[in-house]
C-alpha cells in the first residue's frame, strides 16, 4: 500500500534525523575518547612550558557530553523505529493515524526540539568557553590552530575543534528537520480534524437532527378520533 505524501515526507525527514543523531553522538564520543573519556566542553586549557605542549587543567562535567550523546542516540532510535514501523505497517494494513496519535506525535516532536535546542547550545557555549581559555595562551591565534599543536599525553586534541563544530552543525540541522516534522504533523492533524465525522454529542449534529425532526411530516395523516 502506498504511503500518503505527507507521511512519506515525514519518514524521509526521520531518516535524515537518524543520520544526524548518529553523527552527533559518534563525534562527541570519539572526542571524549581522545581526552581520556573526559569532556572538554566548558573546560580550561593550559600551556605547559616544561614539555612544550598544550594540556587541559580543568575538564567540564562528563554528564554534559553524556547528555548530548544520549539525546542524539535516543532521537536516532525514535526515528529508526518510526520509519521501520510505518514501512512494516504499510505492507500489511492501512497507515492512517487518528487525532490522538497525531497529538502524541506533536508532543514528542516538541520534546525532541527542546532537547536538540539544549544540546546545540551546550555544544556552542561549551566549545566557546574552552576555546577562550586556549586563545589566552601565547602564540595561539585560533582554536582550530590549536589542533596542530602538541598536546600533553595521553590527550590528543588533533581533531577536537573539527569534531565539536561538526557535531554542533549536525545538531542544528537535526533541529531544522524536526521543525519540518512539526509542521507536517500540524498539517496532518488539521486534515484529520476537518474530516472528523460528527458525533451525537456535537452541537452541529444535534442542530441538524432537530431541524430534520421539526420539518418532517407523517406520511399518513391521522384521522379524527372517534
Amino acid at each position: 500500500m502506498a504511503l500518503p505524501l505527507l507521511l512519506f515526507l515525514e519518514l524521509l525527514i526521520y531518516g535524515a534525523g537518524f543520520i544526524c543523531g548518529i553523527v552527533t553522538a559518534a563525534l562527541v564520543t570519539v572526542t571524549q575518547g581522545e581526552f581520556g573519556s573526559q569532556c572538554v566542553l566548558y573546560g580550561v586549557a593550559k600551556w605547559n612550558d616544561t614539555v612544550k605542549s598544550l594540556g587541559v587543567s580543568q575538564f567540564g562535567s562528563v554528564s554534559l557530553c553524556g547528555f548530548i550523546s544520549a539525546v542524539s542516540v535516543c532521537i536516532a532510535i525514535y526515528c529508526f523505529c518510526t520509519v521501520f514501523y510505518f514501512i512494516y505497517v504499510s505492507c500489511i494494513e492501512g497507515t492512517s493515524r487518528g487525532l490522538r496519535w497525531l497529538t502524541a506525535c506533536l508532543v514528542t516532536s516538541g520534546v525532541c526540539l527542546f532537547l536538540l535546542l539544549v544540546s546545540g547550545c551546550l555544544l556552542r557555549v561549551g566549545l566557546d568557553t574552552f576555546c577562550r581559555s586556549i586563545l589566552t595562551e601565547p602564540g595561539i591565534k585560533s582554536c582550530s590552530g590549536a589542533e596542530r599543536m602538541n598536546w600533553t599525553s595521553p590527550y590528543n586534541g588533533s581533531t577536537f575543534y573539527q569534531n565539536f563544530t561538526s557535531a554542533e552543525t549536525s545538531t542544528w540541522v537535526n533541529f531544522i528537520f524536526w521543525m519540518a516534522v512539526l509542521v507536517l504533523l500540524i498539517v496532518q492533524q488539521r486534515r484529520v480534524d476537518d474530516f472528523r465525522p460528527m458525533m451525537g454529542a456535537d452541537t452541529e449534529w444535534s442542530t441538524a437532527v432537530s431541524g430534520i425532526m421539526s420539518e418532517s411530516k407523517p406520511l399518513i395523516p391521522s384521522g379524527p378520533r372517534q
